[in-house]
């Protein structure tokens, strides 16, 4: 694998290769990083998120500061909407 390999190209030809490659990475990344905020957290997942204890987790559910979505008894967190609570009380405290 260490034989150099000289190669003459226009530069449209180069710029079309780069973008291609450009392009490819940023389509696996979004797919990825689309089923990542897709995933469903537990409750223990999202209070060690928060930093925060069980207790309070319920109160914030209460509240509606954390959406959550409950299937059958069990109860889960989307991954993007704890994401978005967990900026909202990132600014609260700066303010």
């Amino acid at each position: 694998m260490d034989e150099q390999l000289i190669v003459t190209l226009k530069i449209g030809e180069l710029k079309s290769i780069i973008n291609e490659c450009i392009a490819n990475t940023l389509n696996q990344t979004t797919k990825t990083t689309a089923s990542e905020e897709e995933a469903l957290l537990k409750r223990i997942d999202v209070a060690k998120l928060f930093g925060i204890s069980l207790v309070t987790l319920n109160q914030w559910m209460r509240d509606g500061r954390v959406l959550y979505h409950r299937i059958n008894s069990r109860v889960f967190f989307k991954k993007a909407e704890v994401l978005e609570a967990l900026n909202l009380v990132k600014r609260y405290k700066r303010a």
